[in-house]
């Protein structure tokens, strides 16, 4: 009777169990590059920043034509020298107006990246637990067995099923922060409540090729949505100079200079730290994921190495020995070995899209993903 139900279990747990294809089929698919798309089309603040852009040009086509009047005092007044400096700050506004468009487009690639990148991360530990939730209960099948057998004591039996609500409690969990990742992209795309896509791109970065530190800290001192933005109002403080300003003495103007100068420093200083940390991050990341690699390439030797024993029936496919060898375990470690691969490749390509933002590099790039 005890070997019918061993074998009746075994059978049980071999069977794989297949995902429902039709309710597969309903769900909308979502790769990388159609989520920045759709994010760019739905956001009102880069509609916000467009009609900035539009609004900065009219107001530098109408102060151009006002610098063509010539007051009939001379150019040598007060009434001129607004006009003109009017001229010189709505160029320096239509220039900031173009650059903060583009760089309101490449803050929301990077958002949506971040965001897919979480989303798949916490559908992958999703994933993870769910391997070892079912790995757990294929054990406890087991071990029900032989604590009806005496082959285990009820000490052992109750700190294996307390485990067992552990990594239920860990999944329910894991449900929670993938439905959370999924709420945050679906905010970023402007989609309805309920919408839960699949997603269909896997990051397959390894690597980000970058210059030499101080060379990245000089791209960042002058490409950083910081610094120029700074920049931009320093220029405006600047114009000032040489013209007379209705209401503004030379002691004002110099104030607003020089504290102009200063926000313009304290943002070159801020962007330096930033490069910093965030390149030395990645140099990180990139030594841990050739690390993942390594492990991963000897998880799956040890699982080919599990199978031709368990084929030789020198090991069984689920063991009520804790720690000893069986094939489960090491389908298992595994699966969870690509996973942990796969979320450090998602880290790195969220990592470089924030750094490639800092630094005015492309943000969003095809051959960091596949699908």
């Amino acid at each position: 009777m005890i070997a019918f139900l061993l074998v009746f279990i075994y059978m049980a747990l071999i069977i794989p169990a297949y995902a429902n294809a039709e309710e597969l089929q309903q769900s909308e698919t979502l790769s990388i590059q159609q989520a920045i798309e759709r994010a760019q089309e739905n956001n009102p603040a880069l509609r916000l920043a467009e009609l900035e852009t539009e609004k900065a040009q009219i107001n530098r086509d109408d102060a151009a034509d006002a610098v063509n009047w010539l007051p009939s005092e001379g150019v040598v007044t007060t009434a001129f020298d607004l006009v003109v400096n009017s001229w010189q700050q709505s160029e320096i506004g239509l220039t900031t107006a173009k650059r903060a468009e583009e760089a309101k487009k490449d803050e929301i690639a990077k958002d949506v990246i971040s965001a897919y990148a979480a989303a798949v991360k916490n559908y992958n530990n999703l994933k993870s637990v769910e391997l070892t939730l079912k790995n757990t209960k294929d054990q406890q099948l087991v071990r029900n067995i032989a604590l009806n057998t005496g082959w285990m004591s009820s000490f052992d039996y109750d700190s294996s099923w307390n485990g067992t609500k552990q990594v239920e409690e860990g999944y329910r969990a894991a449900e929670l922060a993938y439905e959370g990742s999924i709420a945050d992209l679906r905010s970023l795309l402007g989609e309805s409540a309920g919408w839960t896509p699949v997603l269909t791109s896997e990051a397959i970065i390894t690597e980000h090729p970058r210059k030499d530190l101080n060379i990245e800290i000089v791209s960042a001192s002058s490409e950083s949505v910081l610094v120029w933005t700074m920049e931009a109002l320093l220029d405006i403080e600047k114009s000032k100079e040489n013209w007379y300003i209705k209401g503004v003495s030379s002691e004002m103007k110099q104030i607003n200079l020089d504290t102009a100068k200063l926000n313009y420093e304290d943002a070159k200083r801020t962007a330096r730290t930033m490069v910093e940390q965030m390149y030395y991050a990645i140099d990180t990341l990139e030594g841990q994921i050739d690390m993942a690699e390594l492990k991963y390439n000897e998880a799956m030797r040890q699982e080919e190495l599990a199978r031709l024993k368990y084929e030789l029936g020198m090991i069984p496919r689920i063991s009520m020995v804790p720690g000893a060898d069986n094939l489960e375990s090491a389908v298992l470690a595994a699966s969870q070995a690509k996973i942990d691969l796969e979320n450090m490749k998602l880290e790195l390509v969220g990592l470089k899209a924030q750094y490639a933002l800092l630094t005015g590099a492309e943000v969003y790039s095809w051959t960091d993903w596949i699908q």
